[in-house]
């Protein structure tokens, strides 16, 4: 079990965005509904660290997935007893332009 969660700043960054863009497209209910479905997303990595999809290694971090809303996927690492969100993407994209922006190279 892990003890604490930590958002890298483009991760924390990207949420934002999606937020303001719900926020502006279809309402303020729709944007609480897309935080809270990451709240639940968080609790349940913190209790099973483990149960996202793996998807590809950066250094010596397994960069794992979950899918929060309806087209977003959060990906995260762990470093010790910490789960760090690292970015926030569409799941309509590109493969090669999502690993880009995990990576950071966006």
């Amino acid at each position: 079990m892990l003890h604490r969660f930590v958002f890298q700043k483009k991760a924390r960054l990207q949420f934002q965005n999606i937020c303001d863009y719900l926020d502006g497209e279809f309402g303020v209910r729709i944007a609480d509904n897309f935080v809270y479905e990451v709240e639940l997303c968080i609790a349940s990595i913190m209790k099973f660290p483990e149960s996202g999809h793996p998807e590809f290694k950066i250094g010596k971090y397994n960069i794992r997935s979950k899918i929060v809303g309806r087209y977003n996927k959060m990906y995260y690492f762990l470093r010790g007893n910490t789960l760090v969100i690292t970015a926030f993407a569409d799941m309509r994209m590109h493969p090669d332009r999502i690993l880009g922006i995990v990576m950071g190279i966006k």
